[in-house]
């Protein structure tokens, strides 16, 4: 089975369908959505209806997502971002339709398959940071499969551990090219970030996703270019804050 692993899309319509048309040439069978359609970018609508369209296999809840359905139910709050974010989900709430809306409420915080697992942030908390190795030992222990594929942190990146004759042995990749190909190391035990399709953290402005062989135990991952000015402009048209904007030229 070969899986388009998509997370962070954060409302960035020609982000997502920029992967989109990249992944379409590349093929794929299924569809794993990591969290965070909504939030920080002008096209909440757009996104989640793309997204439905897909069929997602697995969808997972993330924290904007999470936000977002709060506002829906009268509760707010609980954020480290809280003013820009509710500012910006609380022009999105409105604009979105009630099957998309029906569609965040769906999604899921935690999916375990057979070989895999899937979380938006961590394992012991669902907006957990993993962005360490330190984060990644003490998520370690609930670990039920050999792999688990995470967002969150907008950056692409691998925690692997085997154990060694003194002990568990630790390996970080990170991936910076536009395109890289990760082989699951047969005894190894590791969590997988795609990176962010809509708001890329690492220095690099180029929506990123992966593709994973399930069954070769293998990971592709890409950079695609997408139309930033044109998100830029939309950020400003949409009156949502010039931040938004300003950082996401520099990928940060």
């Amino acid at each position: 089975m070969r899986y388009l692993v998509l997370s962070d899309v954060h409302a960035n319509a020609p982000a997502l369908e920029a992967v989109l048309r990249h992944a379409d040439h590349r093929g794929y069978d299924r569809v794993l959505f990591l969290g965070d359609a909504v939030g920080y970018y002008p096209d909440a609508e757009a996104v989640v209806a793309l997204l439905r369209s897909l069929d997602p296999h697995v969808a997972i809840l993330g924290n904007h997502d999470a936000a977002l359905l709060a506002l829906a139910d009268g509760k707010g709050g609980g954020h480290r971002e809280e003013g820009i974010v509710t500012e910006v989900l609380s022009k999105q709430l409105p604009e979105l339709s009630d099957d998309s809306l029906q569609f965040l409420r769906d999604l899921e915080e935690h999916v375990v398959e057979e070989t895999w697992e899937a979380a938006h942030g961590a394992l012991r908390s669902p907006w957990e940071y993993l962005a360490s190795v330190q984060n990644a030992q003490a998520n370690l222990p609930l670990l039920s499969r050999q792999l688990c594929l995470i967002g969150h942190t907008h950056v692409p990146k691998v925690y692997a551990v085997v154990e060694g004759p003194d002990g568990p042995l630790w390996r970080t990749v990170q991936f910076r090219d536009k395109q890289a190909t990760y082989r699951v190391p047969p005894r190894a035990r590791l969590f997988v970030n795609p990176g962010s399709v809509g708001q890329p953290r690492d220095n690099i402005p180029m929506a990123a996703y992966a593709l994973f062989d399930d069954d070769a135990r293998v990971l592709q991952l890409y950079r695609v270019e997408f139309d930033v000015a044109a998100v830029q402009q939309a950020v400003r048209n949409a009156g949502y804050p010039d931040v938004l904007a300003a950082r996401l030229a520099l990928g940060r």
